[in-house]
């Protein structure tokens, strides 16, 4: 759990049709129901499991469905659908209403939020615990989701269709009972301690969780929790294991006591419900050695979770667990750090664990425009950390972090599933996703939250329907589930063409696609395979869907149109295919790409006050020279990273020699390939593909000084939320500009520095910024728009924006003024900007490429306009605004009023 805060597909010959009748469900009760003491046939899977076999449907219980209107309001002020933060009124009888819908998706298990009972209200927050995490009984069930009678009635329906159910569990924390206002002393615990008072429940129930006084000395010394503040620093581990994450109250999982209670109150759900798996929230912040007891011991009055299912006959109960880290491009550490929660053979801990590192790898690529290249070293590490795959739990988003659609368009979402469900590793579905979701937690029936008044059941829509026809795809095709991968090729340059391929002794594949919004060149991909391998196509998208044939020595040169995806059966034999012959043209020499040491380094004046920058010269190029050979070649062009519609004209010189010069700044700094093609009587032939390297410096070009402690909003009066750690936040202190070529840099320096004390994705939180591009009406051909989209405020002084950067810990992308509107920017541009913090220095840095900005050839003339404030990531909007300050509210003005607290101006 984080911290609080028109596809059709062309596999309809394989889409799954029969659907198996449900039972209706019971209705609910205010007891608690034994289980069933026999099992009907059928009702528990037989055998094994096989979990890479399974295909996974995650659901928040209350915003599925509401099957059981008795449920919804427990008269507490918890339940109000119009509110993110309350009881939307789903439960488990809207579950098994809906297993015709989830089963006819593809789906064969279904992994629902914690049923255990919750927190209802919290007074100083202003929220409850509809979502589960937040416990207050790990044993008992929560009354707005049903009975363990319908619980075990949902199982038993599950299991009747040969289904699995895998149930979220906690066992990190409770809800936010106490806190610690002031200073903390490990010493004397009861120091600055207060329970928060209004709770509903004042306190946890069940025993010994219930003792959390700490104040109290015997409830202090039985030492059921760590009795501290939140996470200061998530670099000290310490402080991980032992310190309340988001000021959930952190339980002291070394202590025998509470092993015991946790063993013994989630063995009750297997034993009563019959669950099949538990995904375990939060497992970063607890102990390796805990994980080990909970799994695996052998205490006879209350084994662990795996040894009580094997001798209740389910000899493959699945672990899983949330080790949610960040991810460095072309690192390893972040796959090191999370397969260390599966453990070793001889203090093994869980089975699986959800690949964060590979889901954010997946949304920066298909949603962000990041290069494929960072994705291909990232399904490499899934083959060397994670048993091939076996151990990976795979998804694109969930319940914590914005929808890819918040980020990303369609297209990409596309691409991104047929990854999830033709890579090894068990595939996971977020609730939604099916429907086009961009809510993070929306309700899918038409009176829960966010539903805009009508259900999302829509089995003809074109997601759905890309999402069956890929399930089946997966189903029926054993090299996805079981293959081993060899990742090929991925762009280095930025969006481009990805391949992998999957060998299996039952039939390969080869998948292919281009991330990028233009046609791009797959330039003489190493397959692998014989020479002459006939590719047989198994779903096709955005490209005809015909059988294609390696060639000489198994390469492969197709031209992928814009966002293209084809997954290919590969069948031996055949003939050679001559389109792929490397004759004719050569690349003999690729020269430049560096500047001279002494080069682009001129320092800028500061300004003084907002919309006074300091100017400086524009950077100088840095030209490359590449040269090659054309015997009987015509014409001779060059491809620079696969972009075919810009071709580079080459000169021809004596002695069938050619040559290109080109600034190298007029590309991103990195890796770039490079593949001549000549023009010939019989068609066209093509080089190998040359590496090139451009590394050059920014050229600082403007800066404004902005004045410290004006951070007070347009009058003067908002005040901070008064949780901790906001304080100070957005004031923004200077905004710098620096140029090369085709990119700029912001760097927006911070009064009081950086916070990243919720270990955001992006590495600061606490702030979010939108930065608003303007550039010369001459260019744009047009007016750009004058309103803020979500601030409530306009451009002032009649000023006007193209495109507007959003930068939040966890979320970042661009937009386009002509998709905006007051109330919200409209989809994502495909290309985000790239965002790194510099905690030492309180900045942060914003890398804009110009390839991201449609009809704009340079960043001359362009001004631009920075707005501070902050944003809730859970909740998908902007902290809201009062009159009076609250915990995650700003106050000091009226709601409606402009969500700025600080700004700034940059007219180079």
């Amino acid at each position: 759990m984080m911290p609080r805060r028109a596809v059709r597909s062309l596999l309809g010959a394989l889409w799954l049709t029969t659907f198996l009748p449900g039972a209706k469900p019971s209705p609910a009760s205010g007891e608690r129901l034994a289980p069933p003491t026999a099992w009907p046939p059928g009702a528990r899977p037989g055998g094994a499991v096989d979990w890479p076999d399974q295909v996974v449907y995650f659901l928040m219980t209350d915003r599925l469905d509401d099957g059981d209107p008795a449920n919804d309001d427990q008269k507490r002020g918890e339940y109000n659908p119009a509110d993110g933060g309350f009881y939307s009124g789903g439960d488990l009888a809207g579950i098994r209403r809906r297993l015709d819908y989830i089963q006819g998706l593809g789906m064969t298990a279904v992994w629902l939020t914690p049923p255990v009972a919750n927190v209802w209200y919290d007074p100083v927050l202003k929220m409850t615990g509809y979502h589960g995490y937040w416990a207050e009984d790990f044993g008992r069930m929560d009354a707005h989701v049903g009975t363990m009678g319908a619980y075990a009635a949902l199982s038993a329906d599950l299991h009747r269709r040969g289904m699995s159910l895998i149930q979220d569990i906690v066992t990190n924390h409770v809800g936010d009972f106490f806190r610690y206002e002031g200073a903390h002393d490990p010493k004397e615990p009861a120091k600055n301690f207060r329970l928060k008072a209004g709770l509903v429940p004042p306190r946890p129930s069940q025993y010994p969780f219930s003792m959390n006084d700490a104040a109290k000395e015997d409830q202090r010394a039985l030492a059921a929790y760590h009795w501290t503040p939140d996470i200061a620093d998530f670099n000290d581990e310490r402080q991980l294991a032992t310190c309340q994450v988001s000021g959930l109250d952190d339980l002291n999982t070394s202590d025998p006591l509470v092993r015991r209670t946790l063993r013994e109150s989630y063995g009750r759900w297997i034993k009563d419900a019959g669950v099949d798996g538990f995904r375990i929230d939060t497992a970063r912040y607890v102990e390796h050695d805990f994980w080990n007891d909970f799994i695996h011991s052998t205490d006879t009055a209350a084994p662990g979770v795996e040894v009580l299912a094997r001798g209740l006959g389910k000899p493959d109960f699945l672990t899983f667990g949330e080790v949610w880290t960040n991810v460095t491009p072309f690192s390893d550490k972040e796959d090191i750090l999370t397969v260390g929660y599966l453990g070793s053979p001889a203090v093994p801990e869980m089975k699986a664990v959800l690949n964060f590192p590979l889901a954010l790898e997946l949304r920066a690529v298909f949603a962000k425009g990041a290069p494929p290249a960072r994705l291909k070293y990232r399904l490499e590490a899934l083959d060397r950390h994670y048993d091939g795959g076996r151990a990976s739990v795979n998804f694109i988003d969930n319940h914590d972090m914005p929808r890819f659609l918040a980020e990303g368009g369609e297209p990409g979402l596309v691409q991104a599933l047929a990854a999830l469900f033709t890579l090894p590793g068990m595939p996971v579905v977020y609730a939604g996703t099916e429907q086009g979701f961009t809510e993070t937690r929306a309700a899918m029936f038409a009176g829960g939250f966010g539903s805009g008044g009508k259900d999302h059941f829509d089995a003809e829509h074109r997601l759905y329907a890309a999402i069956k026809g890929l399930a089946a795809l997966r189903r029926d095709h054993a090299a996805f589930r079981r293959g081993r991968l060899v990742p090929l090729y991925g762009a280095p340059g930025g969006a481009g063409p990805l391949a992998y391929r999957l060998d299996h002794e039952g039939g390969g594949a080869l998948v292919l696609f281009n991330t990028a919004d233009e046609e791009m060149l797959l330039a003489q991909l190493e397959t692998g395979l014989p020479a002459g391998t006939l590719l047989e196509p198994l779903f096709a998208r955005s490209i005809p869907s015909q059988p294609l044939r390696t060639g000489r020595k198994g390469r492969l040169l197709l031209r992928l149109p814009a966002r293209a995806v084809l997954v290919l059966r590969a069948a031996p034999g055949g003939q050679v295919s001559e389109e792929s012959v490397e004759s004719g043209v050569m690349i003999t020499r690729v020269a430049g790409g560096s500047p001279p040491a002494d080069k682009g380094r001129v320092p800028a004046r500061p300004g003084k006050g907002k919309g006074a920058p300091a100017r400086a010269p524009r950077p100088a190029s840095a030209q490359v020279t590449v040269e090659g050979s054309s015997a009987g070649v015509g014409e001779v062009s060059l491809i620079v990273d696969g972009r075919l519609a810009e071709p580079l004209k080459a000169r021809k010189l004596a002695y069938e020699r050619w040559v290109v010069e080109f600034d190298g700044a007029s590309l991103p700094d990195g890796e770039h390939t490079l593949i001549a093609r000549g023009a010939t009587e019989s068609g066209e032939v093509w080089s190998p593909v040359r590496g090139l390297k451009i590394d050059l410096p920014f050229v600082p070009s403007a800066s404004v000084d902005d004045p410290v402690g004006d951070d007070k909003g347009p009058g003067g009066l908002y005040r901070y939320p008064l949780a901790e750690g906001f304080q100070g936040r957005a004031d923004i202190a200077k905004v710098a500009l620096s140029r090369r070529g085709s990119s700029a840099k912001l760097v927006i320096k911070m009064a009081n520095g950086i916070s990243d004390v919720w270990n955001p994705a992006f590495g600061f939180d606490h702030a979010c910024f939108d930065v608003y591009i303007d550039f010369p009406e001459s260019v744009m051909g047009r007016k750009g728009a004058a309103a803020l989209p979500r601030l409530n405020a306009s451009m002032k002084d009649g000023a006007d924006w193209d495109f507007a950067a959003f930068l939040a810990g966890w979320k970042i992308g661009l937009y386009a003024s002509a998709e905006a509107t007051a109330a919200g920017f409209g989809p994502a541009l495909p290309a985000a900007p790239k965002v790194s913090a510099d905690k030492k220095e309180g900045s942060l840095e914003v890398v804009l490429d110009l390839r991201a900005f449609k009809g704009v050839r340079s960043f001359d003339g362009a001004r631009f306009y920075v707005a501070a404030w902050d944003y809730d990531g859970v909740e998908g909007k902007l902290r809201p605004l009062a009159r009076e300050p609250a915990e995650f509210s700003f106050g000091g003005g009226e709601p409606g009023g402009p969500l700025i607290m600080d700004d700034t101006a940059l007219f180079p």
